[in-house]
């Protein structure tokens, strides 16, 4: 997996998962667009889990499943 540039004053509007592909695109607040693909479904599963701990805790954060 690739490491995220740390932003400042930037957060994350949305989030973008796609199952087949184990891809997430992640669209901060600037316009700012990171991709991440998982390399196993492992990987997948734990950044999965992550993403919907995220839009439970922020009700902002739109999860989009594609």
């Amino acid at each position: 997996m690739e490491s995220f540039p740390k932003f400042q004053d930037e957060y994350v509007d949305r989030v973008e998962i796609s199952l087949t592909k184990r891809l997430f695109k992640i669209f901060g607040s600037d316009g700012h667009v990171q991709e991440l693909l998982c390399d196993t479904s492992d990987q997948f599963m734990k950044v999965l889990e992550v993403s919907k701990m995220a839009e439970e805790i922020d009700s902002e954060i739109k999860v989009v499943y594609v």
